[in-house]
């Protein structure tokens, strides 16, 4: 698909980078000479200098077979002119990045079809919501659900304590209904068979029915500690801001720590209980005085990656259980898991995944999740008259790629596949893949 991103930032970078990967043209747009030419050794796209909402250049691209247009510059007003122009040049499917939240709260459908954006993208409101996700499951470092939760997908540690480490898979039991369909190790996402081994730091992918799961979670990763819902937060920008409320509305107790007062005041008009403090997340008698320790998890949002780092350790230190940090440079992310961080995140790259949810969705594409930063996806994809699948068992199958089929949902039932279970049309099918195969499966099974 021909595809135009205007906004070379970092969102725009890292979404034409995973565009790129799934085989698309891509013509990169933004207005800064300087951005453009710092491109052009590192991005396999074709890369413009101009204004992405000026008509004459759109033509100049040729706008009649253009799939897509996502504007993700940092000015919300130019990301919506900018889709608008192109809706009424032609072009069937448009995002716009927008962080103003007031924006879209106070739009109905149809002003925002008249507008002529199809998805707003709001990337600290999108990041706070899969925070949320992650920290009501005290556990995992990620949960994603299914076929309405009857099927779930939850990312673990394991330690050298683990039970299970230094085995072959092929010699392992995990409760009925439950694969391990993906091991990270240093990095590397790995779609494991019987002869894997698991080894202690390595993060394990499990899938499948919920009780499953549940049990799991329960039998290995449950450290049974108290979890009292209390949160700290480290810096109050729109992040933390969209975070603290909705972990307020979750029933956490929350504190947030800010150094800029105008900040701090912002937040207090939104929240009801939460405890808003003006002061130096890196101050350690603040902390004290304040009594972080007592908090459940530690989420440190502020824009100097190392101070992140720093903060979450001290937390690490005074006995927080769960530390969160976000990172504006994705590199950083192996680098602080390793000093023994828990969760480490990039706004950037979850919403460059959330966009390309909406660029891959289409017949027969339920949903689509990323983990780590886009290392590995889990794929709900609808079996249809017309998929080359539909009838046959599945070890008749050859899946292009690696990639495990984890679960099948029909009607309201939940199904562990076995090598002679068959493919039904109507079915929902559960995958977990590599992100290079994804493409492939896609244009395969839809």
């Amino acid at each position: 698909m021909k595809i135009i991103v205007v906004g070379a930032g970092k969102v725009g970078y890292s979404l034409c980078e995973r565009l790129v990967q799934d085989d698309h043209d891509v013509y990169l747009i933004d207005r800064s000479q300087e951005r453009i030419h710092n491109l052009e050794n590192t991005l396999d796209v074709s890369l413009v200098c101009g204004n992405g909402s000026d008509i004459q250049l759109l033509n100049e691209i040729d706008l009649s077979d253009v799939g897509m247009f996502i504007s993700v510059t940092d000015s919300d007003e130019v990301n919506m002119l900018s889709c608008a122009v192109a809706k009424i040049a032609g072009v069937t499917s448009t995002v716009a990045r927008v962080r103003d939240t007031n924006i879209v709260d106070h739009m109905d459908d149809h002003m925002k079809e008249r507008l002529g954006v199809d998805l707003f993208i709001n990337p600290e409101m999108v990041t706070a919501q899969e925070l949320l996700h992650i920290i009501e499951t005290p556990s995992a470092l990620d949960v994603e659900e299914f076929g309405q939760g009857a099927v779930r997908l939850m990312e673990f540690k394991i330690n050298s304590t683990f039970p299970l480490v230094n085995k072959p898979l092929k010699e392992l039991t995990f409760p009925e209904g439950v694969l391990l369909v993906g091991i990270l190790r240093l990095g590397e996402m790995i779609i494991p068979h019987g002869e894997s081994i698991l080894l202690p730091n390595d993060s394990v992918f499990f899938l499948g029915l919920k009780d499953g799961i549940n049990e799991v979670e329960q039998e290995w990763f449950s450290n049974h500690a108290a979890f009292h819902k209390r949160a700290v937060i480290v810096g109050a920008g729109l992040l933390g801001r969209n975070l603290a409320i909705l972990l307020e509305k979750a029933g956490f107790t929350v504190k947030v720590i800010e150094k800029d007062i105008e900040r701090c005041e912002a937040l207090a008009a939104q929240v009801d209980k939460a405890i808003v403090i003006n002061g130096d997340g890196t101050d350690f008698d603040l902390l004290e005085a304040e009594e972080v320790a007592d908090n459940d998890v530690i989420i440190v949002l502020t824009d100097d990656d190392k101070l992140n780092l720093l903060v979450a350790l001290v937390g690490k230190h005074m006995g927080i259980p769960k530390t969160v940090v976000r990172v504006g440079r994705p590199e950083y992310i192996m680098l602080m898991e390793q000093v023994g961080i828990d969760i480490v995140f990039s706004p950037r790259l979850m919403t460059a995944g959330q966009i390309l949810r909406f660029v891959r969705s289409g017949e027969g594409v339920v949903s689509i999740s990323t983990f780590e930063g886009g290392k590995a996806e889990s794929i709900e994809i609808l079996i249809t008259e017309q998929s080359p699948v539909a009838g046959k068992q599945l070890k008749d199958i050859r899946l292009p790629g690696k990639a495990l089929v984890g679960v099948i949902l029909r009607g309201d039932e939940a199904i562990v596949p076995r090598g002679n279970t068959e493919l039904l049309v109507g079915d929902h099918i559960v995958l977990f893949s590599l992100p290079e195969s994804v493409t492939k499966l896609l244009n395969y099974l839809t």
